[in-house]
């Protein structure tokens, strides 16, 4: 048994599998409905209406429908599309017990414990007929699935066929007048009369009779005239039927309890049946015997449903629901270089690839064994133990031991095939292991007939020419010849292996539960291995210097030496891997074909109906074997992947090439580009202006954004391409930006810093005419026009100021025709102000000069290349054309600016800045200002030769003559990546990236190490962590400080922690002196720094890491000590004697120094002594004497000792017996003993009742109680 999902829940009642969708409906004892997605594991949806237990379901064939019965009589017919009951079925009265759907009319079938079956239309919502006979609950009904008929099951220890086919005849034609007249003329309404005589429209054809007790559950062979029934009688019958009878045919025996459900398997000749014993039992139809038995330890079994389609089964238990199979549809296979070899109906088969010739080489051994014909199929592969951890027992019935002829027919897990000497090897899992061994003739034609070797043993693999191994017990290594006879034996050196797999000549990878190794099977050691955690399946490259390791959720793709390349995860099962002949591997899960790149980058090839399991890739192919075993071909679309393989490789040739054929498109590539550095490159998929815009910012191209900006004609847009354009020094570009937004101040300091003083004038003009006081003011501040200044201040009545600008720049003229009063005698100290320089000569900065962009086109050498083939048809060149990513193979022709053409502007509207855009912000033509583009003609007007005029890239001419140099390409150049970035890549410890800035990466890291939840405690400890490494170094004068980052002397690439292992002994025994002193609070806080700052630690070696856990634990027993000092003293304010002596004496019962533990026990035989429970006082005082304290302690200890003993009392009960075994519950304070339920905290061990659980820890503030954690982490010892 293979389980598959599994939920825990109230009692499960009822089962329906969708039959196309990966969905099943469970209904629940509470009254609730729950759609499950077993393939991912998800709850959908909940449909809660019911009132009481839901007992039945079911799913329409082919509308989004589901019907429900249940406790409260009612009938409920729901959409799951509009998550809604759409209406209720009333007339039963009392509880329903199942509910199902006609596969063909609109009808369904109800089965109650009022003693009847109906049939209802759900359509027009109304019942067909009442089905009555029956004198007891009526446990089941369903519909034949092809004919007529109904059975239902009762507790009246019957079952009883129903024949409805004058109910379906009627339903297909309309009622005769005659009819009609007879339902108006009678007594009652047609449904009265069926409720209380029974229809005529279903008749009793067979009433079977046979069980002993009640009878549960009846079900209709899905081909076959076949009954099969459950009963409280333990036992399970089958009947057949006739045109004019039924008979039993035979019982089935071996449940030790009632039998709740049983069912024909939809596909094999099985019966399954689960019963309240606990148990779910398989059953061989042709031999009437149990084959195998699967036991659950504390829940019984209720209710089983089977997936019409594929092979699913599911059953409802106590706690829950189970869904598995019985058996794997993996087929097995091996792959040549140009055949296929895999089985199928127990043969043995070869598929040529290059002519899909299918021929069978060998029938397999027990493929033509008699007694009963085919009937169990492949069902032998459940391998002996159930999906509930219990080993599976078969259990004989009636005919006697069946098992091992099931064995016999079990199909093979895996093959081993080698191709030098035609044989191959076929591992079963039945027997605890075995092999077959087929040794073919070669050359022969047509089927074999070839006797196997058999020997015992698991994962047998072939490992040379003419030798193969096989792992036994976990333990060894035998190798034997083509003969079957042992060479070698050689001890399995990977603790708890068991499982191997193929790796070479002479070589095995070997799997525990852990770790993968590769294993030298002629040296007897490991070469290698790597953490990997349950590797189900191996898929090796064709050149072997790849494998990947496939889980049952994760694929990790390492070397040959098991260097981890990549790590994937998938949430849903990985079925099949096989990699292409570039080097990409291609796996298959549940419903996707996928791919995953060298580097780890991965995605969706295609989406799957069913899944398949590949066996070979061949270009823009995939060969397959679906679950039946039938091979095929799928044509599979390989450009993305193709594409981002060229990428990763630096083919830039070659991905010019399929950008410019238009092979590729979708979001999913642009983002991948963005994100893999290449924004450049995305700007040629993107026609969305924002989208393009946002690119060419990111990627530096100020053309680009240039166009697209005014496409946009955004403020926000021309913000940012100013803000790009000023970081790459292209004056042009900055200045129209501002003038397009308006932003006269900054344009005035352009202006400034670049000496353009005549703009600048301009712009001063510009605001006069507008009346912009303010902003004439400061640029004629800029250009030192004081005689314009001191008429500005006087227009905006600013007489006074006005005549003492004038007065100190000697304008007295000026100041004599100003109005205003002459203030210039309270300004003696008056200085000059010098109008600023400029500095630079407004040109654009220069560029970084390559020799051409990686996506340029060279115009002068024409079109691009054709290719000489198809590139996904020899795709293995990949790696052997690593080529200079550069264009120009040799110097390039001399070439003008009109050549300079955009490879990817072919399909681009061609934007230019004209004249008239860059004046029209500024207003009238008056104050016209020379921006660039003003003042350029029309493509066609003023050429000489009538042709168009060429401009730069601002729309200014250009006459000039450019030379090669000159025509070189010109590209921003890249930032590299600074320190604290190296840092957050290579930290592999929280305080690392604490150090680093990542502080939410190292928040989910402690999360995961440490269960921490609360990190305000650590708040001080991590700025102190953050400020720690870093310096800051004063600069000049007017200039801002430069900061310094520090490194680890031994690695750059990681950063300096401040707190060290010397410093947080300092601090315990600081806390250790603050406890002598009876400084509590103190001792307390600088626990709680403790605490704090050890996460963030990171020290060398593992007995550094030992030492710090040796100081958490101190810790931890002077943490919980001090809290419970602290709750005395609020007892003792509340004159609560019993919880004052309590704590007391759980103080003493911490592991402390043995100073201080004389002191708490000091402590805790006063406060007895005080309280009158000299019992417990007595045994303090002798609990001191142990210590040996000083003399004059044990002194006043041998006194108490001695008075008490003549008083054993205790005024005060406590919850404290010192004789047994306890710890400290943290959360109340009081004694848990040995035996009681607890949990910890995953940080400080910390221990608590289970109610504590998901409450923050008292101890430590830092980590949630009763999570999963993998531990504290403080050396990159502990995770390389």
């Amino acid at each position: 048994m293979l389980t598959k999902f599994e939920t825990k829940s109230n009692r499960v009642k009822g089962l329906a599998f969708h039959p196309s969708r990966p969905w099943i409906l469970s209904t629940l004892h509470s009254g609730s409905i729950q759609l499950w997605d077993y393939r991912m594991g998800t709850l959908i949806d909940r449909f809660e209406e019911h009132e009481g237990p839901v007992r039945g379901v079911d799913f329409h064939v082919t509308q989004p429908l589901f019907v429900s019965g249940g406790d409260d009589y009612k009938i409920k017919v729901w959409n799951y599309k509009l998550r809604r009951c759409l209406f209720t079925l009333l007339g039963h009265l009392d509880y329903i017990r199942t509910v199902y759907f006609h596969k063909e009319h609109p009808w369904i079938v109800s089965a109650s414990d009022d003693q009847t079956v109906r049939i209802w239309n759900w359509q027009n919502r109304s019942c067909l007929a009442v089905l009555t006979g029956h004198n007891h609950y009526v446990m089941c009904a369903s519909f034949h699935p092809r004919d007529d008929l109904v059975v239902s099951a009762s507790l009246d220890q019957t079952l009883r066929v129903w024949d409805i086919s004058a109910l379906s005849q009627k339903s297909v034609r309309a009622p005769t007048g005659e009819e009609m007249m007879g339902q108006m003329r009678g007594n009652f309404n047609a449904a009265v009369n069926s409720d209380l005589f029974g229809g005529t429209d279903a008749i009793v054809k067979y009433v079977l009779e046979g069980h002993s007790r009640g009878v549960n559950w009846a079900h209709f062979h899905p081909t076959l005239p076949l009954i099969i029934s459950g009963a409280d009688d333990r036992l399970i019958k089958l009947w057949r039927m006739s045109d004019v009878k039924a008979w039993e045919v035979d019982t089935f025996r071996g449940h030790l309890n009632n039998v709740s459900c049983v069912m024909f398997h939809p596909r094999q000749e099985l019966v399954l049946s689960d019963s309240e014993d606990k148990t779910i039992r398989v059953w061989d139809l042709n031999r009437r015997t149990c084959i195998y038995s699967f036991r659950r330890e504390n829940d019984r079994f209720w209710i089983m449903a089977a997936h019409p389609h594929v092979n699913l089964i599911a059953a409802g238990h106590d706690s829950g629901m189970v869904v598995f199979k019985l058996e794997r549809e993996r087929p097995a296979h091996a792959i040549t270089a140009g055949n296929l070899i895999y089985v199928k109906d127990r043969y043995l088969r070869s598929l040529d690839f290059d002519n899909g010739r299918d021929v069978s080489l060998v029938a397999l051994a027990g493929s033509s064994s008699g007694g009963g014909g085919g009937g169990l199929g492949s069902f032998g592969s459940l391998g002996g133990y159930s999906a509930f951890g219990d080993m599976a027992n078969g259990i004989g019935g009636s005919g006697g031991g069946s098992a091992s002829a099931a064995a016999q027919r079990a199909p093979a897990r895996s093959m081993s095939y080698n191709a030098q000497e035609n044989a191959l090897i076929l591992n079963y899992d039945d027997d605890n292991g075995r092999y077959e061994l087929y040794v073919l003739p070669k050359g022969a034609a047509g089927e074999a007939n070839v006797e196997p070797r058999r020997g015992s043993g698991t994962y047998a693999i072939f490992v040379g020419r003419n030798r193969f191994a096989s792992l036994e017990a976990g333990k060894t290594i035998v190798v034997r010849d083509l003969h079957n006879e042992v060479t070698k034996r050689v001890p399995v050196l990977l603790p708890g292996a068991d499982m191997m797999f193929q790796a070479g000549p002479g070589f095995v990878l070997l799997r525990n539960e852990e770790r993968v190794a590769l294993q030298d099977l002629q040296q007897r050691k490991i070469v290698a291995e790597l953490s990997a955690a349950m590797i189900k399946y191996v898929a090796w490259s064709e050149d072997m210097k790849r494998v990947a390791l496939l889980g049952k959720h994760v694929i990790v793709i390492a070397s040959r030496k098991l260097e981890v390349l990549a790590t994937l995860h998938e949430t849903i099962r990985v079925k099949s891997a096989a990699w292409d002949d570039s080097g990409v591997l291609l796996y298959t899960t549940l419903n996707h074909l996928k791919y995953c790149l060298p580097n780890g980058d991965n995605g969706i090839v295609s989406t799957m109906q069913q899944p398949i399991y590949i066996t070979r890739v061949r270009g823009p192919a995939i060969c397959y074997l679906d679950r039946e075993g039938n091979p095929g071909l799928m044509p599979i679309d390989p450009t993305e992947y193709t594409f981002k393989l060229l990428l990763l490789r630096k083919r830039y040739d070659d991905v010019r090439r399929m950008i410019s054929e238009n092979r590729l498109s979708g979001q999913a590539i642009i983002a991948y580009l963005h994100k893999k550095g290449f924004p450049e490159v995305a700007l040629h998929f993107v026609r969305d202006e924002k989208t393009r815009f946002a690119l060419a910012i990111d990627s530096g191209s100020l053309d680009v954004g240039l166009a697209s900006a005014q496409a946009l004609n955004d403020p926000e847009a021309w913000k940012q391409l100013a803000e790009e354009a000023l970081r790459q020094g292209n004056v042009d570009i900055v200045e129209l930006c501002y003038q397009k937004t308006k932003n006269l101040e900054r344009l005035a300091f352009l202006y400034v810093v670049t000496g353009n003083f005549d703009k600048l004038a301009k712009m001063a003009k510009i605001a006069e005419a507008s009346g912009n006081y303010m902003a004439q003011f400061q640029i004629l501040s800029y250009l030192g026009d004081f005689e314009s200044i001191a008429s500005v201040l006087a227009d905006c009545g600013q007489g006074p100021l006005a005549k003492l600008c004038a007065g100190t720049y000697g304008l007295s003229e000026l100041a004599a025709q100003l109005p205003g009063e002459d203030v210039s005698a309270s300004f003696d100290s008056g200085k000059l102000l010098c109008p600023p320089v400029a500095l630079s000569n407004g040109a654009n900065w220069p560029m970084l000069q390559i020799s051409r962009g990686l996506f340029k086109r060279d115009t002068a050498a024409g079109e691009f290349e054709e290719p000489s083939a198809d590139y996904y048809e020899d795709a293995a060149t990949f790696a052997e054309s690593e080529r200079d990513p550069t264009w120009d193979e040799a110097p390039a022709a001399a070439k003008t600016a009109a050549d300079a053409v955009d490879p990817f502007a072919a399909e681009l509207d061609q934007r230019q800045p004209s004249g008239g855009e860059g004046l029209g912000g500024w207003g009238d033509d008056e104050f016209d200002i020379d921006v660039p583009g003003a003042g350029v003609s029309n493509a066609g007007e003023g050429a000489p030769d009538g042709g168009p005029v060429e401009t730069d890239e601002f729309g200014r001419e250009d006459d000039t003559d450019v030379t090669e140099a000159e025509a070189l390409y010109y590209v921003p150049p890249k930032a590299g990546t600074g320190l604290e970035a190296r840092w957050r890549r290579s930290s592999k410890l929280a305080g690392e990236l604490v150090a680093s800035g990542a502080f939410e990466d190292a928040f989910k890291l402690l999360s995961r190490q440490i269960g921490a939840s609360q990190f305000a405690p650590m708040k001080e400890a991590m700025l102190s962590v953050y400020l720690g490494c870093r310096l800051s170094l004063p600069g000049t004068v007017n200039v801002v400080s430069n900061q310094a980052l520090i490194s680890r002397m031994d690695d750059v690439d990681r950063p300096l922690t401040t707190f060290s292992l010397p410093a947080l002994k300092d601090r315990v025994g600081q806390m250790s002196q603050f406890v002598t002193q009876g400084r509590f609070s103190d001792a307390a806080k600088l626990i709680r720094l403790i605490f704090a700052s050890a996460p963030l630690m990171s020290v060398d070696t593992m007995e550094d890491v030992n030492e710090v856990r040796a100081v958490l634990a101190t810790c931890k027993e002077y943490g919980i000590g001090l809290a419970l000092e602290a709750r005395q003293k609020a007892a003792k304010a509340k004159n609560d004697a019993a919880s004052q002596v309590l704590l007391a004496a759980l103080f003493t019962h911490c592991r402390m120094s043995p100073v201080h533990l004389q002191l708490s026990l000091r402590a805790a035989m006063k406060v007895s002594y005080d309280v009158k429970n000299y019992i417990m006082a007595s045994g303090f005082a002798r609990r001191l004497l142990e210590t040996s304290p000083k003399p004059e302690l044990a002194a006043s200890a041998r006194k108490m000792i001695q008075f008490c003993d003549q008083n054993m009392t205790n005024a005060c009960e406590v919850d404290y017996d010192d004789r047994r075994d306890f710890v400290v519950d943290c959360a109340s304070y009081t004694p848990l003993y040995a035996g009681q339920p607890r949990t910890e905290c995953p940080y400080c061990s910390s221990v608590y009742a289970p109610a504590a659980r998901g409450s923050v820890c008292s101890t430590c503030a830092v980590s949630t109680v009763g999570v999963t954690a993998e531990g504290l982490r403080i050396s990159s010892s502990q995770v390389r």
